[in-house]
């Protein structure tokens, strides 16, 4: 009789534990300079986008699907972090950009985070965590999210 049930039963365990620890210190992190972790996840893509971007694609790049995009993004907009505004093309569509004032929260964020970063992975060798990406690669390749409704 095979271990593998047993294995990948650990090996979710794992992962999960792990992922929770990892989610904790980042929503500490953000907490400490008054933001949600999807708050920041929403400031993070629209600084990388470097222009514009429609409030659906905002939510196709989240790192966790955000069924409340709208409301979320509102949020911020209130704390003047991001400005929305209608596309001239299509007037159903809304604009999403990040102010000056979010991108000086996430240039506060920038040190802290890397140090963050390091305090939870630097201590493993690129190599490790080379692989590791390419693990976690693997196992969400595998996932089929309709299904886990996620």
């Amino acid at each position: 009789m095979s271990s593998q049930p047993n294995k990948a039963k650990e090996a979710t365990i794992a992962l999960l534990r792990t992922a929770s620890v990892v989610k904790r210190s980042f929503e500490a992190l953000m907490h400490q300079h008054g933001i949600t972790l999807q708050q920041f996840n929403v400031l993070r893509i629209l600084r990388g986008a470097g222009e514009t971007l429609p409030t659906m694609e905002v939510a196709a790049r989240m790192i966790e699907p955000e069924p409340g995009i709208t409301r979320l993004i509102g949020r911020l907009e209130k704390k003047q972090f991001v400005r929305r505004g209608k596309c001239k093309q299509d007037s159903r569509r809304m604009l999403c950009a990040i102010t000056p004032a979010g991108l000086e929260v996430l240039s506060r964020l920038d040190g802290p985070l890397v140090a963050l970063e390091a305090q939870l992975l630097g201590s493993m060798p690129d190599a490790d965590l080379d692989t590791l990406i390419s693990l976690l690669e693997r196992a969400r390749s595998h996932v089929d999210c309709g299904a886990t409704g996620t």
